[in-house]
């Protein structure tokens, strides 16, 4: 098979004009529009050198803008929702118990294996199968307050009537409800209001977004060429130029409408106050519940203190009458 030098002459040209075709095509104006951009922004660009654009577009656009930052601004705080963690206190110290407990659970399992493979697994995988206490401020809340820590080494008969360890199991009890609610919260908004909002950012506002950068890119082409048109000093060349820009001022005028019918249908499909009614329907069901659990405990509160104030009363006088009058 004999090498054919004329036909790889031909490919070699053939790629080299694709590529020359495709650099004029695309990287020139892409330079010439930068260059063109910067002279505005810096104000080398007369003000009438620069096409206008509809007041009807302006106010669709900046419509869509805003929005964008709304949603943008409200998801860095609400995104917080989605770490289970976010009001857990920094200082709290709960990992040594935790690791007391876990080598607790390896040393428990570890003494009922009876194979190599029992053995190795109640190493590896200790307390795989217990859930991890969620990392809440009310979580934690409720763990500190449990009762169990005034009970250590006491008779449990007596503890049954202790006001405060009645006041202590009902306070832990509740913030424990309290804080499962917030967890469910936390759910709601994620899959109610934070996943709504990334998708119409991703959908909906990404439209917007993509057809004001064309219009933009439409709008100084056609700048160019009005400018190159206007400074030709070749009138052979000026016939060209002058079609240019008529093709320009057309792709401008049509992309100008194609976005306008485009930000319409975001704002149209935009549900902001649906969304925010989903957050506030989230954040009131916790509120309510939290609302309605510690209210109900004032009053049993009161009661409390009450027969801990009667029983201190009935010690003293149990005092009093055990140690008698003395005459001096």
């Amino acid at each position: 098979m004999s090498f054919n030098f004329s036909n790889f002459t031909k490919d070699i040209k053939s790629f080299g004009d694709r590529i020359s075709t495709e650099f004029n095509k695309e990287v020139v104006p892409l330079a010439q529009r930068t260059s063109r951009l910067v002279q505005e922004r810096i104000g080398k660009i007369n003000q009438d050198d620069i096409s206008q654009l509809p007041s009807e577009y302006i106010d669709l656009a900046n419509k869509c803008n805003n929005i964008e930052s709304l949603y943008k601004n409200v998801l860095k705080v609400t995104s917080n929702y989605e770490n289970e963690s976010y009001d857990y206190p920094t200082n709290l110290q709960e990992s040594f118990s935790e690791f007391s407990q876990n080598v607790s659970t390896r040393f428990s399992n570890l003494s009922k294996a009876t194979t190599t493979a029992e053995a190795q697994a109640a190493l590896i995988n200790a307390g795989s199968n217990e859930s991890k206490p969620p990392k809440t401020l009310y979580h934690a809340l409720s763990r500190a307050t449990d009762a169990s820590v005034l009970t250590k080494e006491t008779d449990s008969s007596s503890d049954a009537s202790d006001p405060l360890i009645k006041g202590l199991d009902l306070y832990s009890s509740n913030l424990s409800k309290i804080a499962n609610a917030r967890l469910g919260q936390d759910q709601l908004i994620k899959s109610k209001f934070n996943k709504p909002l990334t998708t119409t950012l991703r959908s909906l506002i990404s439209q917007s977004n993509k057809i004001q950068r064309k219009v933009e890119e439409k709008r100084i082409d056609y700048d160019l060429s009005r400018y190159n048109l206007t400074n030709c000093t070749n009138p052979a060349k000026e016939s060209k130029l002058r079609v240019d820009m008529e093709i320009a001022e057309d792709d401008f005028a049509n992309t100008v409408e194609d976005a306008i019918n485009i930000m319409q249908n975001v704002i149209e499909n935009a549900k902001p106050l649906q969304e925010f009614l989903e957050l506030i329907k989230a954040q009131l069901a916790y509120h309510k519940l939290a609302s309605e659990l510690l209210g109900g405990m004032v009053g049993e509160y009161e009661e409390l203190i009450n027969q801990q104030e009667k029983l201190s009363e009935g010690a003293k006088n149990k005092t009093d009458r055990e140690g008698g009058d003395f005459d001096i």
